[in-house]
């Protein structure tokens, strides 16, 4: 498959990305049972017939409709890793402020326990952090 703009073949049949020969084999019989229908004169009926025929060609061999999946969804497979990527730099980024936070938390406290002394800051933190828990 070229890398040049694809046709999309799952349109032209009308069909989703996930049907079975059969169903690709019908959509083919169904579609092209209309086409014929139409004026063979006419220059969209070849047009159309063609792009029918291209169509069925490739999605009913299974090789050929591998290869067509991997170039026609090539696009949508990077943006959905570059989506997963991006979800994971937020959850680690997240994390890491959560541990940010927790040391900042931990360190505040034992300055005030290095400060006040024991008593005094245990009682603070419980009537602050009590509330919040």
């Amino acid at each position: 498959m070229s890398d040049a703009k694809l046709m999309d073949y799952y349109a032209v049949l009308n069909l989703p990305p996930k049907a079975d020969l059969s169903g690709i084999e019908t959509a083919y019989a169904r579609l092209s049972d209309d086409l014929m229908k139409q004026s063979e004169d006419d220059e969209t009926y070849r047009q159309a017939m063609q792009r029918l025929n291209e169509a069925y060609a490739v999605l009913s061999k299974p090789e050929l409709r591998r290869e067509y999946d991997r170039a026609f969804f090539r696009g949508e497979l990077e943006r959905l890793e570059r989506e997963a990527r991006a979800v994971r730099r937020r959850r680690n980024m997240a994390s890491n402020l959560l541990v940010a936070g927790l040391g900042l938390v931990v360190a505040v406290q034992a300055g005030a326990l290095l400060y006040l002394g024991g008593d005094a800051v245990t009682g603070l933190f419980n009537a602050v952090f009590g509330v919040l828990l």
